[in-house]
């Protein structure tokens, strides 16, 4: 379109969740397509842990042609309510998570292995061009496209393109690039003061643990003042439970991380040991497995006044790491490529003979118009994610007290549609996917 009447050509920097996603909506467009991939191979472990997919997340995936795959795993619980309660075990309340009567699906708890799975296996039947251990090392942004030089296997290579999507997570490289075009300075993640542990293990590894978290109670979340404690089955028969504990911690190099685990379960014990059933035993369990640990600092990156250039645009924690707590990360990258995807094909159908400034001009008014319309949805999500992230910060018996009475009173009030605003949202256009996604 811009190169001669050769097709419109677009890199993807990262195959995560995000990455995957804008791929396979933009392969049923006319265009060249290539995505780069820092990894070294394909993931093939339940490394990244257990997450929520909410229903506006499922809604992405549906029109991808995908929500059917991803039910037909072994994994995947439909959640209608989180329990929560407090270090001693006493019920604080319970919040919804979505209906199928209200919000077409309930919220699933499941592996992000899951989701990746199922998109890196639609990459495959499509024969994308997919390039493992490769990284985008700068740009340089012209009228006429954005020539890209990324780092394959040790071996320094380049192309030019129309456009650039960063998608590859909070540790971006596209993201500095893209600031250094605007010549701006470069944001960097910094550290929340938090951290996440976490363990997967079968749930009969704990005795009374079935009773205590079920297929229809399948999550517990407890708040204790001196950390979290997430309780997750996400198989549908019940068999394995993921457990993780959120907590204060100082900075630590990536390296220091890598801490022992017999250090990481002492310093369980030692934060929890006045929780009722079953966090030492969990604990316990954990330690007798002799599994590692999944270690996740969590990193924040104050919010972008810019997600996009002339030629280059940030979806997914590239262009706003969403915190853990919100349990929308997934949800929200989706929600990006989808919203994104249908710009972009509404921008290629009215310039699809056009070459020069106008298509120029226009693209850069569907990026504008692409961070205009998500960036609210997505700092509201973002501001109570990290509300959410200050209730799991330690506390005094007395603040433990207010905290609990808090979230006692709302809980109390809260209903399916309380969550409208979240689970009820449909990406502009997602319908018109759908038939040309095979499969649902």
């Amino acid at each position: 379109m811009s190169h001669g009447g050769e097709k419109f050509q677009v890199i993807i920097a990262g195959a995560g969740i995000a990455g995957a996603a804008m791929a396979l909506f933009l392969s049923r467009l006319d265009i060249h397509l290539t995505i780069l991939e820092s990894r070294t191979c394909r993931p093939n472990t339940a490394e990244g842990g257990m997450i929520m997919l909410g229903p506006n997340g499922m809604n992405v995936l549906h029109g991808l042609g995908l929500s059917r795959k991803l039910f037909q795993r072994e994994t995947g619980i439909q959640v209608s309510h989180i329990t929560i309660r407090d270090g001693s075990g006493d019920l604080i309340g319970q919040v919804p998570q979505g209906s199928v009567e209200c919000h077409g699906s309930a919220s699933t708890a499941l592996l992000r292995w899951d989701i990746h799975e199922v998109l890196l296996d639609a990459l495959e039947e499509r024969r994308i061009d997919l390039r493992w251990s490769s990284r985008v090392e700068s740009t340089e942004e012209l009228d006429s496209g954005i020539t890209v030089r990324w780092s394959e296997a040790g071996e320094v290579k380049e192309k030019k393109a129309d456009l650039l999507i960063g998608a590859d997570g909070i540790w971006s490289t596209t993201r500095p690039s893209m600031y250094e075009c605007l010549g701006l300075a470069v944001p960097k993640p910094r550290y929340s003061g938090l951290v996440g542990i976490g363990f997967i293990l079968d749930t009969d590894s704990v005795p009374g643990l079935a009773t205590f978290i079920t297929l229809e109670q399948p999550i517990v979340m407890v708040h204790d003042r001196l950390g979290f404690v997430g309780i997750m089955l996400y198989d549908k028969k019940g068999q394995k439970v993921g457990w993780w504990t959120t907590h204060e911690a100082s900075e630590r190099s990536r390296e220091e991380w890598k801490l022992p685990r017999e250090q990481i379960l002492h310093e369980l014990y030692e934060r929890y040991s006045t929780c009722a059933f079953p966090i030492h035993q969990l604990i316990q369990a954990s330690e007798n497995s002799g599994d590692q640990p999944f270690i996740w600092p969590v990193y924040e990156v104050e919010k972008l006044g810019h997600w996009h250039s002339r030629r280059t645009v940030l979806i997914g924690d590239a262009a706003h790491a969403m915190p853990p707590h919100s349990g929308q990360g997934a949800s929200q990258a989706l929600e990006d490529a989808g919203y994104l995807a249908h710009l972009l094909r509404q921008y290629l159908n009215q310039h699809r003979d056009s070459v020069g400034v106008s298509a120029t001009a226009d693209l850069h008014s569907v990026l504008d118009t692409f961070q205009k319309e998500r960036q609210p949805r997505v700092d509201e999500i973002v501001n109570e994610a990290n509300r959410r992230g200050d209730m799991k910060r330690e506390t005094g018996r007395v603040g433990m007290f207010v905290r609990k009475w808090m979230m006692r009173i709302i809980f109390f009030f809260m209903t399916q549609r309380w969550m409208d605003r979240w689970f009820a949202y449909k990406v502009p256009g997602i319908e018109d996917w759908e038939t040309s996604c095979p499969g649902e």
